[in-house]
C-alpha cells in the first residue's frame, strides 16, 4: 500500500465560472465578535435544513456545505481553527444533525444544489462505512455530491472515539485511499497500518465517474501537502471577522511545488475555501466600519471581497453568515434570500485567477 498515490485526475472539470455557495445551518447559526466566530445552538425543530436547502438552491448558489461532529465535548482546550485567538466556537451543549442523513434528505427535496462537506472528519469513522454512506448521498442526488475531508480540530473527542489523536494524520490518509478505491475499483482490497481488507464489493459505486472530487480542509503546510498528494481541492477556513483573503498564498505555492513533482496539473485541483459574511444596506453601521470585516456590507462592498479571494485564487467561497442578533433561522434564510437578488448575479461574472480548475 502506497500513502503517496497521486489523486485520479478527474476529466471535464475545468471551466471560468466563479460559484457562491453557502453553509448549512444544521449545527445551528453563527456570529462573530472584534475577533472571533460562534455558534448559536438552535433546538433541532427549528434548524430546518431541507427548507434552508431549497431557499439557498432558490435563490441560485452553486452548492451548500454541512460541517460533521459524532460528539461535543461540554468542555476542551483544543484551539479552534475557525479562530485565530483558538477560541471554541460551539456552546457547551450544542446541537447537532448528522451530516449524511441530513444530506440524504436534502437529496431528495432539491435538484441542482451540490452537497459538499465541510468537512467530514476521516478518522471519527471506519472509511468504509463512510465511503457507502457518500456514495448513498451521491446516488440520491444524481452525482451532486463534494466531498470535503479533514483531520479535525477537537483532541478531546478522539479518545471520546477510541482513536488516537496523535495518528490523525495517517489514519486520514489510509482513509482517502479507501474511499477512492471504494468508488472506483469493481472489487475492493486494501492493506494499510489502520485499516486492512480484502476482495469486498462496495456498490453501488456513485453517479460521478471516475467518483466524485475529494477536497481537502486545512490551514497548515501539512494539509496542503496532504491535499496535493491525494486529493482534487484544497479549502481553507477565513471565519475570523478581518480575514484577509491573500492569507494562504504560501500554502497554495506548497500546494503548487507538490503537483509539479507529481507531474500534475494546476488546472485539475480546484482550490476553494469558507468566509463568514453578512449584507447590509449601504448606511449600515458595519458597512461603515474601518477596517471592515471581510464580506460584510453592502452588496458592492461584498463582491469587492469577493473578487479579492477570486485574484487570490479561490473559484468556490462558501459563506457563513453572521446572523449578529439572534437565534432564529429566519435571519439565516433572509441573509440567502437577499444575497440570491443582490449578490449572485453579479458574482457569476467574476473570474477566478491563477489557472487552478474552476469547475468543481
Amino acid at each position: 500500500m502506497c500513502y503517496e498515490e497521486e489523486a485520479t485526475t478527474l476529466p471535464e472539470r475545468k471551466g471560468k465560472v466563479w460559484k457562491s455557495d453557502c453553509m448549512q445551518p444544521h449545527h445551528g447559526t453563527g456570529y462573530r465578535d472584534d475577533t472571533n466566530f460562534f455558534l448559536y445552538s438552535l433546538p433541532a425543530n427549528q434548524l430546518l435544513p431541507i427548507q434552508m436547502a431549497q431557499v439557498a438552491e432558490q435563490a441560485g448558489f452553486h452548492s451548500m456545505w454541512f460541517p460533521d461532529h459524532v460528539c461535543m465535548p461540554m468542555f476542551s482546550a483544543s484551539e479552534h481553527v475557525a479562530n485565530v485567538s483558538g477560541s471554541r466556537a460551539y456552546e457547551s451543549r450544542h446541537t447537532m444533525l448528522d451530516a449524511a442523513v441530513t444530506m440524504g434528505a436534502v437529496a431528495a427535496r432539491t435538484t441542482t444544489l451540490k452537497l459538499g462537506t465541510s468537512v467530514l472528519v476521516a478518522p471519527y469513522r471506519n472509511p468504509l462505512s463512510d465511503a457507502r454512506q457518500f456514495a448513498t448521498v451521491d446516488q440520491l442526488s444524481n452525482g451532486r455530491l463534494l466531498f470535503g475531508v479533514g483531520t479535525g480540530w477537537l483532541q478531546e473527542e478522539y479518545p471520546i472515539l477510541g482513536l488516537d489523536y496523535k495518528d490523525r494524520g495517517k489514519r486520514t490518509e489510509e482513509c482517502i485511499e479507501v474511499y477512492k478505491r471504494a468508488w472506483s475499483d469493481d472489487v475492493v482490497s486494501f492493506e494499510g497500518r489502520f485499516y486492512s481488507f480484502s476482495d469486498v464489493s462496495m456498490d453501488p459505486k456513485p453517479v460521478q465517474t471516475p467518483r466524485p472530487p475529494i477536497l481537502y480542509g486545512g490551514v497548515t503546510p501539512a494539509g496542503a501537502r496532504r491535499a496535493a498528494r491525494l486529493c482534487d481541492g484544497f479549502n481553507p477556513i477565513f471565519l475570523d471577522p478581518y480575514a484577509q483573503p491573500e492569507r494562504y498564498a504560501d500554502l497554495h505555492d506548497l500546494i503548487r511545488r507538490e503537483l509539479d513533482i507529481r507531474g500534475r496539473d494546476p488546472s485539475d485541483f480546484g482550490m476553494m475555501c469558507i468566509s463568514s459574511a453578512r449584507l447590509t444596506s449601504v448606511d449600515d453601521p458595519l458597512a461603515q466600519e474601518r477596517p471592515r470585516r471581510i464580506c460584510t456590507g453592502s452588496a458592492e462592498q461584498i463582491l469587492d471581497d469577493l473578487s479579492r479571494f477570486a485574484a487570490a485564487g479561490y473559484s468556490l467561497v462558501v459563506l457563513f453568515f453572521d446572523c449578529l442578533s439572534s437565534r432564529e433561522i429566519s435571519e439565516w434564510d433572509d441573509q440567502m434570500r437577499r444575497f440570491g437578488e443582490e449578490v449572485i448575479p453579479e458574482a457569476k461574472k467574476i473570474e477566478a485567477k491563477g489557472g487552478w480548475n474552476t469547475a468543481l
